[in-house]
Parts: C-alpha cells; structure tokens; sequence
C-alpha cells in the first residue's frame, strides 16, 4: 500500500543495528534504515506536492541541527515487544511531531499511542530471549553520536521505502 512518513535518517546506527532491523522489522525489510520517526502516517502519496513540502519546511524552520547521542536500550511492552535505542536529546523530535502534526492535522501513529516517545527501533518479536541476544549486540556497539542535519519525508511505493525529499535543518 502507498503510504509517506516523516522521519530522521540515523545513518551512524546502521552498523550497529540495520542486521536487527532488516531482519525483526517490517520497514527494515522493505528497505528503510536506522530512523527516528517524526509523523507516520503523513500525507498519501498523491497528495505529495509542492504546497505540501513548503508547509512542511516552514514548521521545521525553527529546527536547526543538533547533537545526537545514542546509548540506551529500552523496550515498549509486548506484543510484539519492541527494543528500541533512545535518542538523547528526544525533546527535538518530539517538538517536530507536535508541530507537523498539528500543522496537517494528523494523529502520530494514526492515534494508536497516547503518547509519542521518540525511539528508534531495532527489532519487534514476541522471543524475549531474542530480544536479549540482539540487545546484548547492540549494547556493545555503543555509544553512537552523531548529528541530526536533515528531516526526511519517505514514501512507500511498491515494497520498498525512499527517500522522496529532503529537508535540511538550520546550522
């Protein structure tokens, strides 16, 4: 099904997380790499155009780049249980959400959560014991630091995720 999201390409983590998250997660094995999600679902993808994209900059001008680390790993209960990385800080990605949210008046998750908690998923199974082998993978390979400079929007056409714009945050 065609669908777009929002989302911060991490491209730093993938060594440490993109065998996981291509084998134990559905966007990973459609293509899409280490990412923190802003908005999913955002907009169809037909409705994709010009007017769309300048709304979209102009809720992330006030966005400028900054400093990411990555090193906690954490879990959002079952089922299927989540592990996931905690980004730090998570304030700008959650104050991104708010405002392109809010902006084209859609609900995170499709309203599924009652709370965003800005995450970065590395692998969902219901095995605990699974999730503790790739934690403990993981784990080692960690801290990650890098910076976020870029917003992206993606678009799934087909079986695969792209990237379909870019959006560069303030320096």
């Amino acid at each position: 099904m065609p669908e777009t999201a929002v989302v911060v390409l991490v491209p730093a983590a993938d060594p440490a997380v993109m065998r996981h998250v291509r084998e134990h997660t559905a966007s990973g094995a459609d293509g899409l790499g280490a990412h923190v999600t802003v908005l999913y679902p955002f907009v169809e993808p037909d409705l994709l155009d010009a007017g769309v994209l300048v709304a979209l900059r102009e809720e992330l001008a006030g966005f400028r780049r900054f400093p990411l680390t990555l090193t906690r790993l954490l879990r959002f209960p079952p089922s299927p249980a989540t592990l996931y990385l905690a980004p730090e800080p998570a304030a700008p990605f959650a104050d991104m959400t708010r405002r392109v949210a809010g902006r084209f008046g859609l609900q995170p998750y499709g309203g599924g959560h009652d709370q965003v908690v800005p995450h970065l998923t590395v692998a969902m199974a219901d095995d605990q014991a699974l999730l503790d082998r790739i934690e403990r993978d993981v784990a080692s390979r960690l801290p990650i630091a890098t910076t976020v400079e870029a917003v992206h929007v993606i678009a799934h056409t087909g079986d695969r995720w792209g990237v379909a714009h870019e959006i560069r945050l303030a320096s």
